[in-house]
C-alpha cells in the first residue's frame, strides 16, 4: 500500500512548460536530498530519470520518491507504506512548493489524513494471517514488527509509538550485521553473520535472507553461522582482523550473557561490545 500524490505539469496554447530538472525540485525544499542519483545526474530533466528518492538527513526516517509520469504530463510524489509525521511534514512541503511552482493543485493531497493512512496500513499487516513478521525499509536500517507491535499501533497514540520503534532502531550507533553467503561441497549453503571482538553490532534473533537474496537462494539448504573476529592492531588493516571461531548462529545466540544483550525490536537485538574473558569464552565454546 503506496499513495502517490500527482502534480499535472502546466499546459498552455503553448504546450506544457518546461518539466523541472530533479537539482529543481529537490531545491525546493531546504536540505532535501537524492539518494538514488549521484549530483552530476540530477541536472537532467525529472523525465529522464526512473525516480529520485529523496530525503533530509538528520531528519526522514524513511526516504520518498518523485518522478515525471510522461504518460499523464504531470509530476508524481510516492510515499512508502509507513511513514513518520517528520517524514509527511517533508513530503508535504515539497507538495505545497512544487504545486506552486508548477501552478496547479495538488491531486490526492485534500482527503488525504496520515493517521487514516498510518491505521490502514497496520491493518493490511494483520491481515496477512500466515507473517509472523513484518518489516519496514528506513532510511538507516531495516525495521521489524510482530502481531503485538501491529496491534500496539492501532490503539491511542499507536503512530507515535511505531515513531519511537523507529527511532530506537536507526539511532543506534551500533554496527548493522548482514549475513555472507558460501556454498559448500555437500551443497548447502552457509550463511555467515560476523560479530568484531570490541565492536557492538546489531544482529537478527532469527536470520533474514535479504530481498536480493530471496530467489537465489530460494529452496536451498541453508545453514546459519556466525564469526567471532578478533582485531589486533590499530584494525586500520585487513590482516588485523582474524576470525578465531565459527559457531552455530542460534547456539551462539543461547550462549550470550543477558546482560550483553538489548532488544531493538521484534528480530533485532544490539549485542555487545564483547571484550576480554567474554569474547574468549564465546570464541572456546
Amino acid at each position: 500500500m503506496v499513495k502517490t500524490f500527482f502534480i499535472p505539469n502546466k499546459q498552455s496554447i503553448l504546450g506544457q512548460q518546461e518539466i523541472l530538472t530533479a537539482k529543481s525540485v529537490l531545491a525546493l525544499v531546504d536540505g532535501l536530498e537524492s539518494h538514488s542519483y549521484d549530483a552530476v545526474y540530477l541536472r537532467q530533466p525529472l523525465n529522464r530519470l526512473e525516480y529520485i528518492e529523496c530525503g533530509i538527513v538528520g531528519k526522514s526516517q524513511f526516504l520518498f520518491k518523485v518522478r515525471y509520469a510522461d504518460a499523464q504530463k504531470g509530476y508524481q510524489v510516492i510515499i512508502p507504506d509507513l511513514i513518520t509525521r517528520a517524514d509527511w511534514e517533508i513530503v508535504e512541503a515539497l507538495l505545497e512548493t512544487l504545486s506552486s511552482k508548477v501552478g496547479e493543485a495538488v491531486e490526492g493531497l485534500s482527503d488525504f489524513d496520515l493517521e487514516d493512512y498510518f491505521q490502514e496500513t497496520v491493518k493490511n499487516y494483520l491481515a496477512d494471517k500466515d507473517a509472523r513478521l513484518a518489516f519496514c525499509q528506513g532510511i538507516l536500517s531495516t525495521i521489524y514488527f510482530d502481531k503485538k507491535d501491529l496491534e500496539s499501533f492501532l490503539e491511542e497514540n499507536g503512530l507515535a509509538r511505531f515513531e519511537e520503534l523507529v527511532k530506537k532502531v536507526q539511532g543506534s550507533d551500533a554496527y548493522p550485521a548482514s549475513a555472507k553467503f558460501y556454498p559448500d561441497s555437500e551443497g548447502k549453503v552457509h550463511g555467515i553473520y560476523h560479530l568484531a571482538q570490541g565492536v557492538k553490532t546489531i544482529l537478527p534473533k532469527g536470520p533474514v535472507v535479504p530481498v536480493p537474496y530471496v530467489e537465489q537462494l530460494a529452496g536451498k539448504d541453508l545453514v546459519w553461522e556466525i564469526d567471532l573476529v578478533k582485531i589486533s592492531g590499530d584494525g586500520s588493516k585487513p590482516e588485523d582482523y582474524e576470525a578465531v571461531a565459527r559457531l552455530d548462529y542460534q547456539a551462539f545466540l543461547e550462549a550470550l550473557p543477558k546482560e550483553l544483550c538489548q532488544d531493538l525490536d521484534a528480530n533485532q537485538v544490539e549485542v555487545g561490545p564483547v571484550f576480554g574473558e567474554d569474547f574468549e569464552a564465546l570464541a572456546n565454546r
